[in-house]
């Protein structure tokens, strides 16, 4: 089970962070499937790389509205208010989709600690924007947690964002804010004796609520390898554990032998019928 990269002119820009892949027209559609995928991507990650998963949820879901959210190291820096208007083309696109009002069916699928941060900055922006004390109305809807979240490593994530960076100027730049951010982590951790912002993701996905349509009937999908070199699987192993503690609905898949982010290249068939088997039961 294998598709193609979607071009990229199968996507439209929704402002400058995100871009979507409206079905085709007569596209066919089930009234149990997604009615959107919204994927957000892991940091460094390829636009083609991306795009094949993009085009494999095109051929499962034919009739999804497909968002994709790349990871982008201003994230780090960008204040919750300013991700509102970041996100402002986005949250429009859901709203139209009526998650507001429990009739969207959302599959939330996100790669890596990078794609697990954007998801909780959405969530955050979603917020903002539309604020409100009386909770949505729940709605068939899946998380998937591909190679996140876990606890981070200077060593493994330096070398994974910025291997895949080509420009040697633009590797010593990104290099740099990386060596700073982890510094800045360190501090909180030991020094200050705060939750740093990676725990403040693992808290946040670990919540019923991760986003807005969800509770603690969603399920929550951990697909994770013990040969990740970039993601120790005992973090993600142990936070699926914890979560289904807390009473949430969680599923985990465990594969020995593929890499970070690379479980539905190694074993593609395994890896989308979980996806497809877990979705039939929300």
């Amino acid at each position: 089970m294998v598709a193609a990269a979607l071009p990229a002119a199968n996507f439209t820009p929704l402002g400058a962070y995100a871009s979507i892949h409206k079905p085709q027209r007569k596209a066919p559609s089930s009234p149990t499937d997604p009615t959107v995928v919204l994927i957000f991507g892991w940091m460094s990650a390829y636009p083609v790389h991306l795009h094949k998963y993009c085009s494999m949820y095109a051929q499962i879901y034919p009739g999804a509205t497909i968002i994709l959210v790349p990871s982008h190291l201003s994230i780090f820096w960008t204040p919750y208010a300013a991700l509102r208007n970041r996100y402002a083309d986005l949250i429009d696109v859901l709203a139209a989709h009526g998650y507001r009002e429990g009739k969207a069916r959302i599959l939330a699928h996100t790669f890596s600690n990078g794609g697990a941060f954007h998801l909780v900055a959405l969530n955050r922006a979603l917020e903002l924007a539309f604020p409100s004390s009386k909770p949505i109305p729940r709605s068939p809807s899946l998380l998937v947690l591909d190679s996140n979240p876990a606890a981070e490593r200077f060593d493994r994530i330096f070398g994974a964002i910025t291997s895949p960076i080509k420009n040697p100027i633009t590797r010593l730049l990104v290099g740099g804010f990386v060596s700073t951010v982890f510094g800045y982590i360190w501090l909180q951790k030991h020094v200050l004796r705060r939750p740093t912002i990676v725990d403040n993701m693992m808290d946040a996905l670990r919540l019923a609520r991760a986003m807005p349509w969800m509770d603690k009937k969603t399920p929550r999908l951990y697909i994770y390898s013990k040969a990740d070199s970039v993601m120790p699987w005992t973090d993600v192993d142990a936070h699926a554990q914890r979560t289904e503690r807390d009473g949430i609905d969680v599923r985990s898949v465990c594969f020995e032998d593929s890499a970070h982010v690379s479980h539905a290249r190694t074993h593609p068939e395994e890896y989308w019928a979980a996806i497809q088997n877990v979705w039939k039961e929300v």
